[in-house]
């Protein structure tokens, strides 16, 4: 493959938007370093606080409250901690930096600021590619959709073949793909004739690749993925292909996934900014970037080295991504726009989403036990089982923070021990500034992120229990020799079609399981009422602030107990007003004369999507105002 059609994109909207994108990625590093080092100060000096009170006498109740508050405001900030276990062995790799280490990514990106360039091949030599499109008993308007997108490309038609690969066993998908294949003859259809129950993905994927390998013409070049949701731009593989011939080491090149029936205001944080617009170009700047699972080009003879896709893990693209880089492969992140999917519509199989994502993490760690094992290297071992331990520590110990942030208040004892006033003002500044380098950088990446994010980060607690469960389920069926779990999804009534107040009741109470959330809530503003009650029967208005101030007012602390209310309120507020879901006839346009579908302008419009902020800034000001009255005013 030559790369003699290569050409750079010349676009000013691109241009400036990629200026606009490398001023993020100096300024985020910095940020993280900052709020690494100001975490790591105000712990600091916490421990010592309550290590004089302790030699002052401190016993009993309060004692226990202090250390367990210290306990949980340290799991709430665990990433800087879990980080130091992946940075002080000297064993890293940016690759392998896990899901819930922003920071620690951030700084892995420190002086390696670079953003991939876009370019187009052009011209009509160009590589072959099979296209893979898996389905599995999707709704068949939007398989079709994606399918005339792909055979419509801007790509010589006699140099890539679009092969859907049908693990539903669908003899209607069979009829419409044959149809459209007597007019565009570069379509073809295939099924294994059985219906996996898991690992389907990469599974359906590898018999693709044996498949066409025996079509007339052989193996192509280069093989490329899409789901069955994502509809490709016409451009796809001329922003995409020109990637792996102006690199011989380039063995995946990765676009964003883009989403077009997000509701307005996006209730659940299902937009992936934060991974394409921050994470993504900063691992790339590391050449550390992922493959993403959809919309993917790579090299067939780089898959071919590596056995095919890895079946061992539910997330075959992290795995897919592992063993080609321990291979000695690289992969890149390509920040254009050039898929438009969905997102699921109901919050059920957004919960089944992302246990699958959360149980595929988990299992990277089956890199350790593969045959490809031996010719990687120990960072690259290290790093792997560091991303699955690392990941489930986190969401282990925000469980823990959940289930104890009530009780601690619950106590009554101050949460915040001082010796001297000077002591209190002291943690009071501390906090402030790590507080505010913590914003600084949640801030960066908000914007980076077109203010898709909340100014505080991303924080999906009400997920949490979920993702809990699946990792001790996960455990369980690994001890007793289950292997990996099956995860198909329970409860899927969908809450817009139960009639009743009361049916609505149960199947979110019940069937989707957010009794726990009412469960939650209803704790921490019992133990915060049970802190306010306390305060009243202070003598008078400013002993009852301070006695307020040191318990469930503590900003770090009312940072954490508002966060969990209001995420966990999330869930709960399908139960009351299920959002009416954006139809695809109101968000696709279809050509008249070709059928071709894309999204229609509004429902790209990414303004549309971003979240309110209102509570936030809220939060944001009280923690401002309340370390600034206690540094000058106590």
């Amino acid at each position: 493959m030559a790369a003699a059609n290569v050409r750079p994109l010349d676009d000013p909207y691109e241009k400036q938007r990629a200026l606009e994108q490398m001023q993020y990625m100096k300024r985020i590093p910095k940020a993280a370093l900052a709020s690494m080092l100001s975490s790591w100060v105000y712990f600091g000096y916490s421990l010592k606080c309550i290590l004089d009170a302790q030699a002052g006498g401190l016993t009993g109740t309060a004692l226990k409250a202090a250390w367990l508050s210290f306990a949980i405001q340290l799991g709430h900030a665990s990433e800087f901690f879990r980080s130091s276990l992946y940075v002080f062995p000297g064993l890293s790799d940016p690759f392998t930096v896990p899901p819930g280490t922003p920071h620690l990514l951030a700084l892995s990106a420190m002086g390696k600021e670079k953003r991939q360039p876009l370019l187009r091949l052009v011209g009509d030599e160009c590589p072959t590619v099979d296209v893979f499109i898996t389905y599995c008993g999707e709704e068949v308007d939007v398989l079709m959709d994606t399918v005339r997108a792909a055979t419509a490309l801007d790509y010589p038609i006699d140099r890539y073949r679009v092969i859907v690969l049908d693990d539903s066993v669908s003899a209607k998908i069979k009829a419409e793909i044959e149809k459209l294949g007597s007019q565009t003859q570069n379509v073809y259809y295939t099924t294994r004739g059985t219906k996996p129950k898991t690992h389907t993905k990469a599974g359906n994927l590898n018999y693709g690749l044996k498949y066409s390998s025996a079509l007339s013409g052989g193996a192509s070049e280069l093989v490329a993925v899409l789901d069955v949701d994502m509809m490709p731009s016409r451009h796809w593989l001329r922003a995409l292909v020109p990637h792996i011939l102006a690199e011989p080491k380039v063995a995946l090149v990765n676009p964003p996934q883009r989403h077009y029936n997000i509701p307005d205001g996006d209730p659940l944080g299902q937009t992936m900014d934060i991974l394409f617009e921050v994470m993504e170009p900063l691992k790339n700047a590391t050449n550390a970037a992922w493959c993403c699972g959809t919309g993917f080009v790579l090299r067939r003879d780089a898959l071919d080295g590596i056995g095919g896709v890895p079946e061992e893990s539910i997330n075959e693209d992290i795995m897919t991504s592992t063993y080609l880089t321990a291979a000695g492969w690289k992969i890149v992140y390509v920040p254009e726009d050039v898929q438009w999917g969905l997102v699921p519509n109901t919050i059920t199989s957004h919960l089944k989403q992302q246990k699958r994502t959360c149980a595929g993490i988990i299992s990277t760690a089956a890199v350790l036990w593969s045959p490809q094992a031996q010719s990687m290297t120990p960072e690259q071992l290290y790093g792997a089982l560091f991303m699955s331990v690392a990941y489930a520590m986190s969401i282990i110990i925000t469980m823990m923070d959940i289930v104890l942030l009530p009780v601690a208040i619950f106590i009554g004892a101050p949460l915040v021990v001082y010796s001297t006033e000077t002591q209190l003002r002291r943690l009071s500044l501390l906090f402030l500034i790590k507080f505010l380098s913590i914003f600084s950088y949640d801030f960066l990446a908000t914007k980076a992120a077109n203010y898709h994010l909340s100014l505080l980060g991303v924080s999906n607690a009400w997920l949490v229990p979920y993702q809990f469960w699946t990792i001790v389920r996960f455990a369980l069926s690994i001890l007793t020799g289950g292997g990996v779990p099956l995860f198909t999804p329970s409860g899927l009534t969908d809450l817009r079609t139960a009639k009743t107040f009361a049916r609505r009741l149960k199947v979110a109470l019940w069937d989707d399981g957010f009794i726990l959330h009412v469960i939650i809530i209803a704790s921490i503003i019992g133990g915060v009422v049970s802190s306010a009650n306390a305060a009243s029967e202070a003598v008078n208005i400013w002993s009852a602030v301070k006695h307020l101030f040191v318990r469930a007012a503590w900003p770090p602390v009312f940072l954490m107990w508002s966060t969990y209310i209001t995420d966990c309120w999330i869930p709960l507020s399908y139960a009351f007003q299920p959002p009416e879901p954006l139809t695809r006839k109101s968000l696709v346009e279809h050509d008249p004369a070709t059928q071709l579908a894309q999204p229609t302008r509004h429902a790209k419009d990414q303004v549309r999507v971003r979240p309110s902020q209102w509570l936030v800034i809220a939060k944001i000001a009280y923690c401002i105002g309340a370390c600034l009255v206690s540094m000058y005013c106590m």
